[in-house]
């Protein structure tokens, strides 16, 4: 099963090649293919053969809920500021530790983050896990924080490991 999981990124990577080309001719398809042996044979660690992600469909979809309310709540503040006449901007930047997340949560966290307007992830770091945010509107550093890792604990209950979801609790 790994073997086949690790042919068919293989075959997304090089078909990705042959569409940044924008050419599908043979001479695409093998530059393409000795790039992706090369990436494998360079970086072992990146491997073509990967572990299916968990995902937990009602985790994933409250994720996805959580994610649209935040993102439609911050373009709201974000419009509301612009067209005000008097701005109440009051930047500040929050460190947030993660410590229940894996990089590649810690990853979807940021970049979801990311999505909102008015907050950027500026710095990550994985040991110990934290976020550092750079916020427009900072009002309450602590719910600022309880909200962030409200979102990281629904990201680890989608998306986790079972280990993971257990050091939750």
């Amino acid at each position: 099963m790994k073997r086949t999981a690790g042919l068919g990124l293989a075959a997304v990577l090089i078909a990705l090649w042959v569409l940044l080309w924008g050419d599908l001719s043979v001479a695409n398809v093998v530059s393409g293919a000795v790039v992706v042996a090369l990436v494998v044979l360079a970086i072992p660690d990146v491997g073509l053969g990967f572990t299916r992600p968990t995902i937990r469909p009602l985790w994933a979809l409250r994720f996805a809920a959580r994610v649209l309310i935040g993102l439609g709540g911050a373009v709201l503040v974000v419009g509301v500021e612009v067209l005000a006449p008097r701005p109440r901007i009051n930047t500040g930047i929050v460190a947030v530790p993660l410590p229940h997340c894996s990089d590649t949560l810690l990853t979807l966290v940021a970049n979801v983050l990311g999505l909102a307007p008015g907050t950027m992830p500026i710095e990550v770091t994985r040991d110990p896990a934290v976020i550092y945010l750079h916020v427009l509107h900072l009002h309450d550093v602590e719910a600022l924080r309880a909200d962030v890792n409200r979102l990281a604990e629904l990201a680890v209950r989608a998306f986790g490991t079972p280990e993971a979801v257990a050091g939750l609790s």
